[in-house]
């Protein structure tokens, strides 16, 4: 079986291949992690009991699994491609698109639409609540329990009593993610993918193996949405920076959110049926999509500027 083709990059077989064993491993390795620091007691791996004295070494799990898992591998396989032994290398790190310099300007732009897109994805989750879920019944009041279950379990990573404590979670639940998961899927499959289909496919695909990722059938389509943005971000810009600090901004904003609500409040904060009743919400929607397209656009014309001076 063919893995890389004559150029050195992985086929788009080989790439896929890597995703699934990453999706499978990831689990598996948190579990044992998790086994090793609790001493494999059964009552330990509920969610929805954790005890206070167990939050650093689950926040620590977090990190270290996410490290493990997605990071390294993805540094060791650029040094690969690159010939070079240490995966830290120059050349190692451009291969993955993390350069020395950013276009602050560029990152500003597309943090702005991170935030523009709020709240139609608000709107996409409050129109799965109304409907979607309760019209598939048992199955989809599974997936409300599940998706509540995790929910909760955020919530009780995010406690914070100090601003040392909170340095700690925001490294664990923000930073950590931000940095693994942009090496891995936009820094390493992305590009990769580019090789074998069309950059806007795999900017598509990327995305979406993205929300898969993350295990919550509730939130698939909001995360594949923020996977399509994040990837257009790093096509645009070619720059693994850029898309790095969008999803650390989006992931402080979500922190923000249940540290100042003390864990106390859904991440839905306001009912669903009250939000699409309300006709002040869809103009803010509307709004705001109009602004995120405009976004779009600037960042389009960013890359297409910076490819003329190239030229």
């Amino acid at each position: 079986m063919q893995t890389f083709s004559s150029s050195g990059r992985p086929t788009f077989l080989a790439n896929t291949l890597f995703l699934i064993g990453i999706m499978v491993l990831y689990p598996l390795t948190g579990g044992l992690l998790f086994s090793l620091v609790t001493g494999g007691s059964p009552e330990a791996f509920s969610l929805l009991s954790i005890k206070e004295s167990m939050l650093p070494s689950i926040r620590l799990i977090q990190a270290i699994g996410q490290v493990l898992v997605l990071a390294l591998p993805v540094m060791f396989l650029a040094g690969r491609h690159t010939g070079k032994k240490n995966p830290f290398s120059q050349e190692s790190l451009a291969f993955l698109g993390v350069h020395r310099s950013i276009d602050f300007g560029a990152a500003a732009i597309a943090v702005s639409g991170i935030f523009l897109l709020q709240p139609f994805l608000y709107t996409v989750m409050a129109l799965q609540d109304s409907y979607l879920w309760p019209a598939l019944g048992a199955a989809g009041a599974e997936v409300v329990r599940q998706r509540d279950l995790m929910e909760a379990f955020i919530k009780e990573l995010a406690q914070v009593r100090s601003i040392q404590e909170f340095v700690t979670v925001a490294v664990v639940l923000a930073v950590t993610p931000a940095v693994c998961e942009e090496l891995l899927f936009r820094g390493y499959i992305q590009q990769n993918y580019t090789r074998s289909m069309s950059s806007g496919s795999a900017v598509v695909l990327t995305g979406f193996i993205f929300a898969l990722f993350h295990m919550s059938a509730a939130n698939l389509f909001p995360l594949a949405l923020l996977g399509w943005y994040i990837g257009y971000i790093y096509l645009k810009t070619g720059n693994l920076a850029v898309p790095f600090v969008v999803h650390l901004a989006n992931n402080i904003a979500a922190l923000l959110f249940l540290v100042f609500n003390e864990g106390k409040v859904s991440l839905r904060a306001v009912e669903s049926g009250n939000i699409l009743e309300s006709p002040w919400w869809w103009l803010i929607v509307l709004g705001s999509l109009i602004l995120f397209f405009m976004v779009l656009r600037r960042l389009f014309a960013l890359s297409s500027s910076k490819k003329e001076v190239l030229q």
